[in-house]
């Protein structure tokens, strides 16, 4: 699975939200052009976990302004990623907030009509 964000120019508070289930593998590619065009060309992207839930990270990629990496999920819970962007004069954090759901865990509910 893939989700795809873009980095506005002028925002105050740089936050995504998802939903994932546990054991997903999300692929997050976040195109940060336009906050790039009008401050400096970004060096690095670091991305760290900084939430109650168990995510790990891996194959982070800086790519011509656009940042990427793939989280895996493997417990229930909120967590929040920093991803933190650096360039020669400024850092810019961005959240990525993610709520891990256990799927098998949900209640449907049943099918029954009452009063028939």
């Amino acid at each position: 699975m893939s989700v795809e964000f873009v980095l506005a120019t002028k925002t105050k508070v740089d936050a995504f939200k998802d939903t994932a289930s546990i054991g997903d593998v999300v692929k997050y590619q976040i195109d940060c052009t336009p906050w790039q065009d009008d401050n400096s060309v970004i060096t690095s992207a670091t991305w760290t976990n900084n939430g109650s839930g168990s995510a790990a990270i891996t194959n982070p990629q800086l790519v011509a302004g656009v940042i990427s990496a793939y989280v895996n999920f493997s417990q229930a819970g909120l967590t929040n990623i920093k991803i933190t962007l650096t360039t020669a004069t400024q850092t810019k954090t961005i959240w990525l907030q993610v709520k891990v759901v256990d799927r098998s865990r949900e209640y449907v509910g049943d099918d029954y009509q009452y009063g028939s």
